[in-house]
């Protein structure tokens, strides 16, 4: 590091125990951690020495690695744009070690350092979702239907444009005499469409269909 980006660094280290949540400094150049406030040392058990020789091992080592492969695409085009007055927020799954559980945090991205016209340093600043109190109960509702979502895309896609209609009246509650004068289809098609989207979603309830319906916006 040169004396500039060490002088900032010093600089939010003076400030960063009063920050709510983590403080994170990544070198663009490396994408090596070269600052962590406490907090977040003391939850990966780790020192300042040891999370800088994990280089950009680090992202592997305590990162759901699926969902930081999608982050860190959107993260490169967040640093090819190069504008000092955006950030970058994501969700991310984070644990210390294997036999932890994963945690979810909010993760918010700032470039806080140009040189040569070129991002040299990113702050992170990382929240446990678990801590964001006032919206927890949203944020669980999301991360839920965000996992709903990506386990039952490829059961989604089995179905027609047509049973898709028929799934959003049948989240509605309606009954197969309703769906077939609304889509004016025969009562036996309506009967069969029915069967053919249990199948394929492996959904037996209104329930939950209707969360099928739900996550996928048909209603």
């Amino acid at each position: 590091m040169n004396a500039i980006q060490k002088q900032l660094i010093i600089d939010i280290h003076k400030v960063a125990d009063a920050i709510p949540g983590i403080v994170i400094i990544n070198d663009v150049a490396t994408r090596k951690v070269v600052y962590m406030s406490q907090k977040g040392l003391d939850n990966f058990e780790i020192t300042l020495e040891e999370l800088e020789k994990l280089g950009s091992t680090y992202y592997y080592k305590y990162f759901n690695e699926e969902e930081a492969g999608r982050n860190y695409l959107d993260y490169l085009q967040f640093i090819a744009k190069n504008d000092i007055s955006t950030t970058l927020t994501y969700f991310q799954q984070v644990r210390k070690n294997n036999n932890e559980p994963w945690v979810w945090y909010l993760s918010v991205n700032k470039i806080i350092l140009q040189e040569n016209g070129l991002p040299s340093l990113v702050l992170t600043l990382a929240q446990p979702v678990s801590e964001l109190t006032s919206v927890v109960n949203r944020l669980d509702k999301l991360m839920e239907e965000h996992l709903f979502l990506k386990e039952s895309l490829h059961k989604f896609s089995l179905i027609s444009e047509r049973e898709k209609q028929v799934l959003k009246l049948l989240a509605l509650g309606k009954t197969n005499d309703e769906i077939a004068k609304t889509l004016f289809i025969s009562i036996n098609t309506a009967k069969t469409h029915r069967k053919k989207i249990k199948e394929k979603l492996k959904a037996e309830t209104t329930i939950e269909l209707h969360k099928y319906a739900s996550a996928f916006r048909l209603i």
